[in-house]
């Protein structure tokens, strides 16, 4: 596996798991409030490490800009996940995150930017780090 990749086996898919995760999985908001995540841990002995997911509401705003916004916090996860993860390896266990905007939608950001996104990911993925 890649150091900067998201490969598929690092992202969540099944509703199934969706399911799993916003049912019995702890919230965690930035510190602008503006993203949060829903994540659970397990304890995985032959696949140890983090899976993602970014799910934003049709409520948000149009199929472009919610597209849009998972983009950019795929991305801004993938270029700054190497601590957690390797913490999860050390620990050995498997971390689900789901991230989702919270106060973001079409109508107050319509151009959102990529920093407006990369620092509450940021800010999620130490909170989710220092939980664990």
């Amino acid at each position: 596996m890649k150091k900067h990749s998201l490969s598929s086996d690092e992202r969540i898919k099944g509703k199934k798991s969706f399911d799993r995760i916003f049912s019995s999985g702890k919230t965690v908001l930035s510190a602008d409030k503006k993203l949060k995540a829903v994540y659970i841990r397990d304890t995985e002995l032959n696949n140890p490490g983090v899976k993602i997911a970014a799910a934003v509401s049709s409520k948000a705003g149009n199929a472009v800009w919610r597209n849009r916004v998972k983009r950019m916090i795929k991305e801004s996860y993938r270029l700054n996940k190497g601590s957690i993860s390797a913490k999860c390896k050390k620990e050995n266990l498997l971390l689900r995150i789901v991230f989702s905007p919270n106060f973001l939608n079409e109508k107050k950001n319509k151009k959102i930017s990529f920093q407006e996104i990369l620092s509450p990911v940021l800010d999620i993925i130490h909170r989710i780090k220092n939980e664990i």
